[in-house]
Formats: structure tokens, sequence, C-alpha cells
């Protein structure tokens, strides 16, 4: 078999098993990392999170282990620890943030008797 032969198999216009999956996980971890920022966007940070991951690993089982796949992997793991953190954080304020406005009104209301 020759190189022509050996390069039409794998496909003459280019495409590279697994670079479509790779490029999918870079662009869901970037997006991930972005939407800790927008409050209640850390629900959606984690779920794309753990798709770029997928993504990912679909990347690495089509033989594809390039840097944007390596990179779409970090981001998506950064995203999903990042956003389950924040998540947190977002439920901890507002139960305080709660729990100090309905204190405030019973006070209000027990100086007014």
């Amino acid at each position: 078999m020759n190189d022509n032969q050996i390069y039409n198999n794998n496909g003459s216009n280019g495409d590279v098993p697994g670079k479509g999956a790779a490029t999918a996980s870079l662009v869901l971890g970037i997006v991930s990392v972005v939407c800790w920022f927008f409050g209640y966007g850390a629900i959606l940070s984690v779920i794309l999170g753990i798709v770029g991951l997928v993504m990912a690993s679909n990347a690495k089982k089509a033989g594809f282990n390039d840097g944007i796949r390596t990179a779409g992997f970090v981001l998506s793991l950064i995203g999903l620890i990042g956003g389950a953190i924040a998540l947190v954080l977002l439920v901890f304020v507002l139960s305080i943030f709660t729990s100090m406005v309905s204190s405030f009104g019973e006070f209000s209301y027990y100086s007014q008797l």
C-alpha cells in the first residue's frame, strides 16, 4: 500500500476523527467557565462542564489527543468544579439573605406591638 491509498482511506477531505468532539469540548469548557459569573448560570456551568468532559473523552476514544482536546478537558473540569463551588456559594448566600430578611420582618412586627 502506498501513501496515496493510506491517505485516501483516512479521508481525503482533511477530517480527523475526534477533532470535532475536541473542538466542542473546548467551546463548552470556555462557556462553562464564563457561566460562573451569572448567578444561576452556575447550574448551566455544571451541566456544560459534564458535557465537555464527555466530549473530550469521546475525542480521546476516537484517537485524537491534541492540545485542543487537552484544553477542552481542563477547561471543562475547571468549569465543572468552579460551577459547583459557585452554586454552593449562591445557595449559601441566598439562605443567609433570606434568614436576615425574615428576621428583620419579625423584628419590625414585634417593635410595633
